[in-house]
């Protein structure tokens, strides 16, 4: 079985919170902005650092980050 982090619901949380705004989304996950630009719009790039990003931030934001992910 093979798990993915949803690109798509990803793009929802940094529409809805950040206005699109890639540098403050990503400055609040930790991550580059050009590596979270490259995972959201090509999908390369979606390894752990994005993972436990994602992890860290939905918890932090009492949100579940099972959300995002594709089981």
């Amino acid at each position: 079985m093979n798990n993915r982090l949803n690109r798509e619901k990803i793009r929802e949380l940094m529409n809805s919170r950040y206005m699109g705004n890639y540098n403050r989304f990503s400055r609040e996950l930790g991550v580059d902005p050009a590596h979270l630009y490259r995972f959201l719009n090509t999908g390369i790039g979606g390894g752990k650092k994005i993972i436990f990003s994602l992890m860290n931030y939905c918890e932090r934001n009492n949100l579940d980050y099972k959300k995002f992910i594709d089981l």
